[in-house]
This record gives structure tokens, sequence and C-alpha cells, in this order.
């Protein structure tokens, strides 16, 4: 179905590659979106597939990721409303790098490749946007390659210390950090299986740096946390 509601709009209108461009290019961008809802699971482009469009989130969220030999996936990035999916292998004109999955019930609007190389030619002052994004993309990737070199607790600190900074909660018994996942979902996302996860979150309870609770910890110790994820240790 085509992407002409006001939903679609205000995803397309928040997304980063083209913010600074005007209503007028964005609702060009609507009218060429095709709008897919998928149930959570639902593969959405697969890895090794040709780029032929990219898109946008509308609703839900959706995880980008890279499924092993072993058959562990490595989450590179979960994607949520406004945010592209896809839009580098677009540009770059290769196949796709990886799996991109409904993590949820979600929307995404699709749009043909040509349409971003067509915005790009009407509004050039938007390159240095992409470029920016662009660069960023590899300093994450670049990121998670590093913490590949860790061992699990390690990426769990690094993780969790990362979370403590954006949305933790002081409280009079710790720092409350709220997981942003579920835990199946945090295991992939560090390069690990859920049994594996359990027994680090185990281990920096059993160290005090924090307590295990369902959907979040309560961190005891930050500074602990902090060295235990930059691989820094005093022994």
């Amino acid at each position: 179905m085509s992407g002409t509601g006001p939903d679609v709009f205000a995803a397309l209108r928040a997304c980063r590659l083209w913010r600074a461009a005007d209503d007028a290019a964005v609702t060009s961008l609507a009218a060429k979106a095709r709008v897919e809802h998928a149930t959570r699971g639902r593969i959405l482009a697969q890895e090794g597939d040709k780029p032929d469009r990219f898109g946008v989130v509308v609703a839900g969220r959706v995880r980008v990721y890279h499924l092993g030999a072993d058959g562990r996936a490595l989450t590179f990035e979960t994607a949520g409303k406004g945010e592209p999916v896809a839009a580098v292998a677009a540009l770059a004109g290769t196949r796709y790098p990886a799996t991109i999955e409904a993590a949820t019930d979600a929307t995404i609007a699709w749009l043909p490749r040509e349409a971003l190389f067509e915005l790009i030619e009407s509004q050039p002052t938007l390159l240095r946007a992409l470029v920016a994004d662009l660069a960023t993309r590899v300093v994450n990737l670049t990121t998670v390659a590093t913490s590949l070199s860790l061992d699990v607790p390690s990426r769990l600190a690094g993780y969790l210390f990362q979370r403590a900074l954006a949305v933790g909660n002081s409280t009079p018994g710790g720092l409350v950090v709220d997981l942003g996942m579920t835990k199946t979902e945090l295991a992939s996302a560090l390069g690990t299986v859920p049994e594996t996860l359990s027994r680090a979150l185990a281990r920096l309870r059993d160290d005090r740096v924090l307590d295990v609770r369902a959907r979040d910890v309560v961190v005891k110790d930050v500074g602990a946390l902090a060295r235990l994820g930059s691989g820094y240790s005093e022994e």
C-alpha cells in the first residue's frame, strides 16, 4: 500500500538522513513509499538480497543482525520509529550485509533506492547530514567489533554502563537501569546466548556490582561497571 498517511509522513519527517529537507521534499518521498505491516519475527530483508530499496520504521522496532555459522545472531542495531534501515547498503548498491527482522509487530515505509539519490540531487545540502550519518555508523560498527574482543561479562558491563548514563534512575538502593530489551534480545545484541548472559549477570551480582531483577538491574558500583566495560582490570 502507498505511504500517504500522517503516520508515514511523521516517520519520514523525523528521519535523520534528511532532517534538513523541506516538507515538500518529504511529502514527495511519502508518495513513493510502500508500506508493509509485519508481525513480530517476520524477516523483512535477508542477508545477501539485492538492495533495491531501504526502509524507515513507522511503528514498532526492527532488528538488524548477522547469523553466524554457529547459529548465533549478532545484533548490529535495533531501529525504532523514524529510523532508517538498509540505507547504507542501498546507497552502496551492494547486497544486504545483514538480515532485517521485525523485533515487534512493526510498520515499515519502504522507499526505492533511487528516491534517495533524487532527493540528494534536488537538495545537495543534505549531503552533509548523510555523510555524518554514514561516519557514525562506521564508528558504531567499530565499537561492536571492539566489544567482541572482550568476554561476555565485560561486554555486558559496557552495555549496562552506557545504559546507566542514558537512563539510570538514582534511588536509595542504587542506580536502577532498565535493560531496554528482553534478556533474549540482549544476549543476541552482545553476540552470545541467554544461558551465557545469565551466567554473566550472576557473576556481576556475586561480585556485588549489581542486583538483577526482571526487566532491570540495580547498579551498586558504577565505577566497577565502567572498569569492566572497558576491559580494564586492577589485578
